[in-house]
């Protein structure tokens, strides 16, 4: 009779001992377990990856305040029109004054467009030289649009800020690089001064230090903090059913007190709905208040005018 290998339903471990090679039928299993551990060493050693970055350098420039001297403002004399036909020398000289401050590092002493920030700059500045290619063309009002806009999607930045006066300088200064259109009284009158009213003057603003406006706003509203404080309190422990209705459809008692005596408490029920819907989530409400009807928006009315009055 042929002897057959009897059909082990178990692993008898004392046969692995005895005949180790057959251990290597359940290899898969030990690389398995390996993969497992190293696996969940991995995402166990994942929440401390970030700590070995290395720190952000720049500053938090929501915690710096840059301090402004105090001054007083007004109307500056409006610009002397003549001054862009018939330019003097004095007017040209604090062009090129301006100019090497707040041009000639991208656009270069010479106007060719070769200032030492010009390499990092694409497109690159503008040649003065160079009578082809302007975005906005040569024309002294062209010139002056450019100044006061700036060039999107290119290093041009807008000079607003800079006084009328002062880009009327710097353009003049560029103009003695090459030759321009002739400036005429009409391209001035129509153009140049009826879009940007340089013959107007200009308001000049005061200045008040930062940090002295802060304290004259917090003690200005000092008082209104603590009587929203004061009201949110009393609300907080008001358990009538006017104050239950009112809470349960608040997210911030403090947020609805204080936009209520700002704005509304001396308004009446149809302006206070109103300005409700508007955006209640913004005045402290959850956002379902929009869907109550005029009686239970009255009952909230009624309830905040009483309690702050």
């Amino acid at each position: 009779m042929e002897n057959k290998r009897k059909i082990e339903s178990e692993i008898s471990y004392k046969t692995l001992l005895k005949n180790p090679i057959r251990l290597f039928g359940l290899v898969y299993i030990y690389f398995f377990a390996i993969a497992l551990t190293i696996g969940i060493y991995y995402l166990s050693a994942m929440n401390t990856a970030s700590f070995n970055t290395v720190p952000g350098t720049s500053l938090d420039t929501l915690n710096k305040v840059r301090e402004i001297s105090t001054k007083v403002g007004g109307i500056k004399p409006a610009m002397n029109l003549s001054l862009i036909t018939n330019p003097t020398a004095d007017l040209i000289a604090t062009g090129k004054k301006q100019y090497e401050t707040v041009c000639a590092s991208c656009h270069g002493n010479d106007g060719k467009g070769d200032g030492v920030a010009a390499a990092a700059l694409n497109p690159k500045p503008r040649n003065f030289h160079v009578v082809e290619g302007w975005t906005n063309g040569r024309t002294f009002f062209d010139m002056y649009k450019t100044l006061n806009e700036g060039v999107v999607g290119t290093g041009m930045a807008a000079y607003e800020f800079l006084p009328p006066e002062e880009r009327v300088a710097i353009i003049h200064y560029l103009r003695t690089f090459a030759s321009f259109p002739a400036v005429t009284d009409a391209e001035v009158n129509d153009k140049l001064d009826a879009t940007y009213k340089l013959s107007a003057g200009v308001v000049d603003p005061n200045n008040i230090p930062i940090q002295k406006a802060i304290t004259l706003i917090s003690e200005e509203n000092k008082s209104k903090i603590e009587l929203v404080q004061n009201i949110s309190q009393k609300i907080e422990k008001d358990n009538s059913t006017e104050a239950l209705f009112l809470k349960s459809n608040v997210q911030n008692i403090e947020k609805v007190v204080y936009s209520f005596i700002s704005t509304q408490n001396t308004k009446d029920f149809a302006t206070f709905s109103k300005i409700l819907n508007t955006d209640p989530v913004a005045l402290g409400y959850k956002a379902n208040v929009v869907n109550l009807v005029d009686l239970e928006l009255q009952t909230i009315y009624l309830y905040l005018k009483q309690i702050s009055g």
